[in-house]
């Protein structure tokens, strides 16, 4: 068993544990693991640390610890030689031990032989080989680990994710020992502790994020946690960041420290981590969504959890599939959704205290601990129920554009539509690395994606270009619009049709269009078939919902939403001049609407949160959104689902969207626009009647019907 004495983690406390119903000899790495950070020299030596280490017996007991030399070995044959050394040095320690029981949890630690004299029980709380499926080292590694699993006597795993994973990899059923927390001693910390560390660090009266862990390696989002933090504090001055844990100091890169809300404690002792959790208002779980940490069940959203704190994550799959009550959700993984989610409030809103703790039993460390051993065979243990058959579509990928300020729109999308497919898919999401401008940083994207590829591989909008590095019978294209082939110069526009269009849609096997008016145009761009190009439509999110307002016919506030040109805002300002409202403008301005807007009384919003734009929507009583073009159109849905009247251009994609519960205006005629806006003020009839029909015409934009969709396509093309 690798231990670390000292650490939070899983190994030390199912060993401590372990302890009191049998003998356990640990694997001590404590003075290995100290201190290291992730550079090239710290791995470096780590590995000669850890094979110069003799065989020695550091302490005796029912937990008795012990060093000896271990290889890493790094690349597919070094992995298998260093393997096979360290399993002869097993062999030896067992021996002096008079050992016959192995735990394991470390992936290329040694390869167990077919015929021995122990008993090997494999562990799984990582699948990090598989960042990059598709290379020649992932290839290797993952075959490596399925050996592995294939030879061990039994196989637990520390997540769902996991469990499926081994499945998945080596065809064989995991026990669900999940990763947990002291509940117990987590509550009954004493609340004089708690506050005695707000005093020291002069946060009495502050709402306090706590980020408490080990911080030592890049991907578990320091820099987008403490740049966020910085932004929301401009609207939340209440807000402090406690950063607690070894390698915290990182933090103070990117912020001036206690001038900026933050407060980093480095390392504390063991005993009083319990104290820090409970010190906090609010736990930040921001690691980088990618394989490994979408199927881990990080311990400190537990923890956070155990003390009856609210989390706000990143949107990880396995916190997602659990669907713990006080775990909510960041739009994406960038800075800005960061900065917005934790300026919300609704982020950390009251919870079901009742149904947390009910949800919580599962995850006690004695739990665990009881089943490990049962599934190892020690006498008097729980024998672990196997998992039910993991009966979810596998191997799909969804590749998503890096996007730039205040365009996210596709990836809020597909967001509500993979919680609606969660159930029945595992979907891996894959951002591009660069942003798509200039041609270095679109060959690079370009590159990324054929190692990153799948089994079924979906370029869900913008990047299209991505589609022509991934295997064209594997691949589903979804077209939003074709709105840049209606700007720029001559060039420009026949580069971008060969680039983003004709090429693409002629190398994926399925191509999907939001809409009907946008397929029409996408066949008539490229010259496809038009029976390679369904019509999926775009879905509304589950966070918008009909909220009655009583309309204020005297001075209604009109909702814009979008500031390009293609948006019409100009126009529609000048349709609306002189006419008594409030505007609520969402979308960020240039300098020359505003001056048009001076003589309004109005708003200006930006980068909002999913949760944000739908509490817009609730605080408006009409969306007016005269649009020259648009590939879809969801505010017209958001706003209908929310139970607004719509006022909408009667061109490009529009009227099928709203179907009847709009009111249908030509975008290039500021009198229209002002009519149609003065119609559904005044007359209260036909204003509730689209109310109505809007209620009803968005129940076909539903994430569950739009998710059945994709599925169906993901199905024909894993056939």
């Amino acid at each position: 068993m690798i231990f670390g004495r000292g650490y939070r983690v899983r190994e030390v406390e199912l060993a401590q544990r372990l302890a009191r119903r049998a003998q356990v000899f640990a694997l001590d790495r404590t003075q290995a693991m100290a201190g290291q950070r992730p550079s090239l020299g710290d791995k470096l030596r780590l590995r000669v640390d850890l094979l110069r280490a003799p065989f020695e017996l550091l302490e005796e007991g029912p937990l008795a610890r012990f060093t000896m030399p271990v290889a890493a070995g790094t690349g597919p044959l070094l992995n298998e030689l260093a393997a096979g050394w360290n399993e002869r040095r097993l062999r030896e320690a067992l021996r002096h031990f008079d050992c016959r029981q192995v735990y394991l949890s470390s992936p290329f630690f040694f390869m167990p032989p077919r015929e021995r004299a122990y008993r090997l029980h494999f562990d799984v709380i990582d699948n990090f080989h598989d960042q990059w499926p598709d290379t020649r080292v992932g290839r290797a590694r993952r075959e490596f680990h399925r050996e592995q699993l294939r030879r061990a006597d039994s196989v637990s795993a520390s997540s769902l994710q996991l469990c499926d994973y081994v499945q998945r990899l080596a065809d064989r059923p995991a026990v669900y020992i999940p990763n947990g927390a002291p509940l117990a001693e987590m509550r009954k910390v004493p609340r004089a502790e708690a506050e005695a560390i707000r005093e020291r660090y002069g946060l009495r009266d502050r709402f306090v994020i706590g980020f408490i862990g080990n911080h030592t390696m890049p991907f578990y989002g320091m820099e987008r946690l403490v740049r966020g933090f910085m932004q929301a504090r401009t609207k939340r001055p209440e807000l402090a960041l406690l950063v607690v844990g070894p390698d915290g100091d990182r933090a103070l890169r990117y912020c001036a420290g206690e001038a900026d809300g933050v407060f980093v404690t480095g390392p504390v002792p063991v005993e009083q981590v319990g104290a820090y959790f409970q010190a906090c208002d609010a736990g930040a779980h921001p690691y980088d969504p990618r394989p490994q940490t979408h199927d881990a069940m990080a311990l400190n959203v537990i923890e956070f959890s155990a003390c009856s704190k609210p989390v706000l994550s990143n949107p990880l799959t396995e916190f997602q599939r659990l669907a713990l009550p006080n775990v909510r959700f960041t739009d994406g993984a960038a800075i800005r959704d960061w900065a917005a989610a934790l300026a919300d409030p609704a982020s950390f809103a009251a919870f079901d205290e009742d149904a947390l703790q009910r949800a919580l039993q599962p995850f006690d460390w004695d739990r665990s601990a009881d089943l490990l051993a049962g599934a190892m065979g020690l006498p008097g243990s729980t024998q672990p129920p196997v998992p039910p058959p993991d009966t979810r579509m596998h191997g799909v990928v969804q590749f998503t554009r890096r996007p730039l300020p205040g365009y996210h729109s596709i990836e809020k999308l597909f967001a509500a539509v993979r919680g609606a497919m969660r159930p029945k898919v595992d979907v891996r999401v894959e951002e591009c690395p660069e942003v798509s401008r200039a041609v270095l940083p679109r060959f690079r994207n370009l590159r990324w994606a054929k190692r990153a590829a799948g089994a079924v591989n979906h370029v869900v909008g913008d990047v299209h270009y991505l589609a022509l590095g991934l295997p064209g019978a594997r691949t589903l294209l979804t077209v939003h619009d074709c709105v840049a082939l209606h700007r720029g110069s001559k060039l420009k526009r026949a580069i971008l049709r060969k680039l983003y269009f004709q090429w693409p849609v002629a190398r994926a096997a399925r191509v999907s269009t939001i809409s009907q008016t946008t397929k029409d145009e996408l066949v008539r761009v490229t010259g496809c078939d038009p029976a390679k190009v369904r019509v999926i439509p775009n879905c509304v999110a589950p966070e918008f919902q009909h909220a009655p307002r009583e309309f204020n016919a005297a001075r209604p506030v009109l909702m814009l939403v979008g500031t390009l040109p293609h948006k019409n805002l100009e126009r529609t300002l000048e349709a609306l001049r002189g006419m008594p409202c409030r505007l609520r403008i969402i979308g960020r301005l240039t300098s020359q609407q505003q001056m048009l807007l001076r003589e309004f009384e109005y708003v200006n919003e930006f980068d909002l949160t999913t949760r944000q734009m739908a509490a817009a929507y609730r605080d408006c009583d009409l969306l007016v959104f005269a649009s020259l073009y648009e590939g879809f159109g969801i505010p017209i849905l958001e706003a209908q689902a929310s139970g607004r009247p719509v006022v909408t251009s009667n061109l490009s994609s529009m009227p099928e969207v709203a179907g009847e519960g709009a009111c249908l205006v030509d975008p290039n005629d500021t009198e229209s626009i002002r009519a149609g806006v003065l119609r559904v003020v005044q007359d209260h009839e036909y204003r509730n009647g689209l109310v109505a029909k809007g209620l009803q015409n968005v129940e076909k934009y539903r994430p569950e019907r739009v998710a059945a969709m994709y599925m169906e396509v993901y199905r024909e093309l894993l056939l």
